[in-house]
C-alpha cells in the first residue's frame, strides 16, 4: 500500500462523511437564519399595519367628534340614533382610509376586520371620553 492509496482511503473513510455532516449543518443554519429573517419581516409588517390601524381609528374618532358629535351635543340632539350614525361614520372612514393591502393583511391577522375595527372604535371613544372628563 503506497502513500496515495492511504490518503485516498483516509479521504474516503473520514472526509466524505464529514462533508455530509457539514452540509447538513449548513443547510440547517441557513434554514434557521431564513426563518428568523422572515419572522422579523412579518413582525415588522404586522407592527406597521397594526400601528396604522390604531392611528387611523383614533384619528377618525377625533374627526367624527369634531365634525359631527360636538355640534349635535351643543344643540342637545346627540341621542341614541345620532350615536349610531357617528359610529357608522367613523367605521366607514376607517375602512375608506385603509389601503387594500392593509385590509387584506389585517384580515389575515384578526379574522373579522370590521368587527375588530368596531371594537377598537368603542375603546377609542371611551378613552376619548376619559380624556375629555379629566
Amino acid at each position: 500500500m503506497d502513500f496515495t492509496e492511504l490518503v485516498q482511503q483516509i479521504f474516503t473513510i473520514c472526509i466524505i462523511p464529514l462533508l455530509g455532516i457539514l452540509t447538513k449543518f449548513l443547510v440547517d443554519f441557513i434554514k434557521v437564519k431564513s426563518e428568523e429573517i422572515l419572522g422579523k419581516v412579518d413582525n415588522d409588517l404586522a407592527d406597521k399595519y397594526i400601528k396604522m390601524l390604531t392611528e387611523t381609528i383614533t384619528d377618525c374618532v377625533i374627526a367624527t367628534n369634531q365634525t359631527y358629535v360636538n355640534s349635535l351635543k351643543e344643540q342637545g340632539k346627540f341621542d341614541l340614533e345620532a350615536q349610531k350614525v357617528a359610529f357608522e361614520m367613523t367605521c366607514n372612514s376607517v375602512l375608506t382610509i385603509l389601503s387594500d393591502d392593509a385590509k387584506e393583511y389585517l384580515t389575515n391577522v384578526f379574522g373579522d376586520l370590521e368587527e375588530y375595527i368596531r371594537n377598537k372604535i368603542e375603546v377609542s371613544v371611551n378613552e376619548n371620553r376619559l380624556v375629555i372628563k379629566e
